[in-house]
């Protein structure tokens, strides 16, 4: 079975199955719940949806999570499948698929009635959240959302990129559980109150919702940030030579795509695209007039710009996270064969996110605008790197590159 029929057939198992819990667990829902109850629930978690947080490569979060479980502690798993679903019509990007909708409103039906289901399996009251009594169901049940819902998205984001879900699981969904961790004490509390003080008690913590929401976008801001440093940094290395601006962001894509055509970890992926970003640093402390003279270079000239991955990686290793990372700045100048530079590392010595580089590094290089030359075809830079494979190259990485680039074609 192709991937695109996979990925068919699984969103239309998920969208049959919510929508058949859907129509099992709700009218028994609006037959023992006040509609004003019904009303207020649905609308709550859709106006907490209607102000999603965009993580990367297309993950939302919202905090309508506590008011969905408030929902499953009051009134049970019925109401609470019921607002999930409804939740989800709103708050979606202009453009969104209508398929995409239709799972997402399914599986966080899904999502609620399995709460709802290990809530009370494990021995809890709906109506009565006796927080202490109750803290293995309360718990059990609030997991058991965050598995399924985070568990149904990572399959179908595998399927359509052809990526594995745990990989994705790993590296776009589980930096937020610990946010998450924290919405779980909110729905506990909206319940509580809602239970003692009715719909008036329940707004009150309009601004704690609006502070958990908060903590979300803090966490994609933060990396946007970061993004968006490392994106300056290499604008600043590009313009010191005027050949090549640009060249970081066009080495940077060409070495994400061989990494995803290698079937890297998203983690290791991203941090490849980093370092892609930042390989050329060192040339910082370069000599503006040895980067663009534009006749050869004496031998003491040669030496200082060898010393670049040296001085690049120092400057990368400064950043906590890149510390390890900073090895592929400074390697990526090494030959498959051992006659590269500064450290004359040979195959599998050499990282594989710096062979990554240096083939993509190589091809921009051999298609750019140069001072002493002028550019080639795509076609002469693709032979050389395929003639120097093995030797220059990781032949595997050149074959994945020649795959990559036969698919742009």
């Amino acid at each position: 079975m192709g991937e695109k029929a996979a990925l068919k057939l699984y969103l239309t198992i998920i969208i049959a199955a919510g929508l058949a819990l859907l129509v099992w667990l709700v009218p028994r829902a609006l037959v023992q719940v006040p509609w004003l109850e019904v009303l207020f629930f649905v609308a709550f978690t859709m106006a907490t949806e209607a102000m999603p947080v965009y993580l990367p490569r297309e993950i939302t979060v919202s905090v309508s999570f506590c008011v969905i479980y408030a929902a499953l502690l009051i009134h049970g798993p019925g109401l609470a499948s019921l607002a999930a679903a409804m939740g989800s019509l709103v708050g979606n990007r202009p453009g969104t698929p209508h398929h995409r909708i239709a799972f997402n409103f399914a599986q966080l039906a899904l999502s609620a009635g399995a709460a709802g289901a290990v809530f009370l399996w494990a021995g809890g009251e709906v109506g009565h959240p006796n927080v202490l009594g109750h803290m293995l169901p309360i718990l059990a049940g609030a997991l058991s959302y965050f598995f399924v819902n985070s568990s149904l998205i990572s399959i179908a984001a595998g399927l359509s990129q052809e990526l594995s879900p745990l990989d994705i699981w790993i590296s776009r969904i589980g930096g937020v559980v610990v946010n998450y961790l924290v919405l779980i004490p909110l729905g506990v509390l909206i319940a509580i109150l809602f239970l003692r003080d009715g719909i008036v008690g329940v707004l009150l913590l309009v601004v704690p919702l609006a502070l958990a929401r908060f903590s979300f976008q803090q966490y994609v801001d933060m990396r946007n940030v970061y993004l968006d440093t490392i994106r300056a940094i290499a604008a600043t290395v590009d313009a010191k030579d005027s050949y090549t601006r640009g060249h970081s962001e066009r080495v940077r894509g060409h070495s994400v795509a061989i990494a995803k055509e290698l079937g890297l970890p998203e983690g290791e992926q991203e941090i490849i695209e980093y370092m892609a970003l930042l390989h050329d640093t060192g040339k910082i402390g370069i000599s503006e007039a040895i980067l663009n003279k534009n006749t050869s270079l004496t031998d003491e000239e040669y030496q200082l710009v060898q010393k670049h991955p040296i001085i690049g990686a120092q400057i990368v290793s400064e950043i906590d996270r890149f510390k390890e990372a900073s090895a592929i700045v400074r390697h990526h100048h090494e030959h498959y064969d051992g006659s590269g530079y500064p450290d004359g590392l040979a195959g599998e010595e050499i990282p594989l996110g710096a062979r990554i580089i240096t083939v993509a590094d190589a091809f921009d290089a051999m298609t750019s605008q140069r001072p002493y030359r002028g550019p080639r075809t795509n076609g002469e830079a693709l032979a050389e790197i395929r003639a120097n494979a093995g030797r220059q190259f990781d032949p595997l990485v050149v074959k994945a590159f020649l795959r990559v680039m036969a698919g742009e074609e």
